[in-house]
């Protein structure tokens, strides 16, 4: 991967000026892991080696490295700026972490479009302190949720021309504010192995979508378990077959439905999770829940519900309701309740983790 240099925070820096000063910033003993992972990368994309490792984001099992082909991490970023036309007048905003692909490819993009990286620490709020004019970030959820809980960066969020969202799933109530929002916010659909989000999907203004589209140069079908399979050349030499169980409407058009492992098995009928919890979400409103499974020697498989910060009595109402809405195979056999989801540092839940402290009665750090 070769670059002529990098601009961020407004100050153009050469390939060799960008060593010397993350060798410089590196030395301080107060440095951030934020800033280190970010020096520590922008370092690795302008010294001459082919690869480099990748931290995958851990919400389906530990967290590991993996060895990327920066030939391809420029093919992805070249995608992603010719979509939304980011070039040397554009101002990206920097609010993610470059330990993880998503704030490692806006760098990336930034090498090759010669836009104007802002960075700013990867907080709840990022946009809280933004004073200039920003055309392009991306965010993950609770990032989001911070920004428009706020009047003054409400308004910030809405004048960012192209906002997209990924890290983690975009609740119902939180696509819900965004369809009002007048400035083009997209939901990303995404994997470390692709090099960040190959599909986005509209949830602002009028050409909003329940679809995924995947962007220019990728094609996708689905195996014999009706999960996706990604043909993206660019970006990897062979198809990749996922656990992403899918509606494939066409070659480039697909609604996602759930995870293959995730899918609940009892008494011989098979739930979708994510399925069963579209239709839980209009009687659990306001807290996070989802729904798993726990052997049963009848069933072989019971559904089960685990819901953040309830109380059992609150609980015990919403058994009443949700037992209305469901059918009798899908109807939870247990609630579990936790005060604290378990989560990755983006903030999507590990459901495994969570389930485990639910069924022990832990408390979740």
């Amino acid at each position: 991967m070769s670059f002529d240099g990098l601009k961020f925070n407004g100050n153009v820096y050469s390939n060799y000026e960008l060593v010397h000063l993350a060798n410089g910033l590196l030395q301080q003993k107060k440095i951030t892991n934020h800033d280190k992972a970010l020096l520590q990368f922008i370092k690795e994309c302008v010294v001459p080696v082919k690869t480099i490792q990748v931290k995958t984001s851990g919400s389906t099992g530990e967290p590991k490295l993996i060895e990327i082909e920066k030939s391809q991490m420029l093919e992805s970023a070249k995608m992603t700026c010719r979509y939304f036309h980011i070039s040397r007048r554009t101002n990206m905003l920097l609010c993610l972490s470059a330990e993880y692909i998503a704030g490692k490819m806006m760098v990336v993009r930034a090498f090759f479009s010669g836009a104007n990286l802002v960075v700013v620490d990867p907080t709840n709020n990022p946009l809280i302190d933004i004073k200039q004019k920003i055309d392009f970030v991306a965010m993950v959820p609770l990032q989001v949720e911070s920004a428009l809980s706020n009047p003054k960066t409400r308004k910030i969020f809405n004048s960012i021309e192209n906002v997209i969202i990924g890290g983690a799933s975009v609740s119902i109530k939180l696509q819900k504010k965004l369809a009002k929002c007048t400035n083009n916010v997209y939901s990303t659909f995404a994997m470390t192995e692709t090099l960040s989000h190959f599909a986005l999907k509209k949830l602002s203004g009028k050409n909003k979508s329940n679809l995924f589209e995947v962007l220019p140069g990728i094609k996708i079908t689905t195996d014999d378990r009706g999960c996706m399979i990604v043909n993206a050349p660019l970006l990897n030499t062979s198809p990749i077959i996922t656990n992403d169980i899918i509606e494939c409407i066409d070659e480039t058009h697909f609604k996602w439905l759930g995870r293959y492992d995730n899918v609940i098995n009892s008494g011989g009928v098979k739930i979708i999770p994510e399925k069963l919890e579209e239709k839980i979400v209009r009687i659990i409103k306001e807290n996070r829940f989802f729904i798993s499974s726990l052997p049963d020697k009848r069933l072989g498989q019971k559904v089960v519900i685990v819901i953040e910060g309830v109380t059992r009595m609150e609980a015990k109402e919403l058994e009443k309701h949700i037992e209305k809405l469901v059918d009798k195979y899908e109807k939870p056999r247990k609630y579990l309740l936790i005060e604290k989801f378990v989560e990755t540092p983006t903030g999507k839940v590990k459901r495994g983790e969570t389930l485990a402290i639910a069924m022990g009665g832990k408390k979740a750090k």
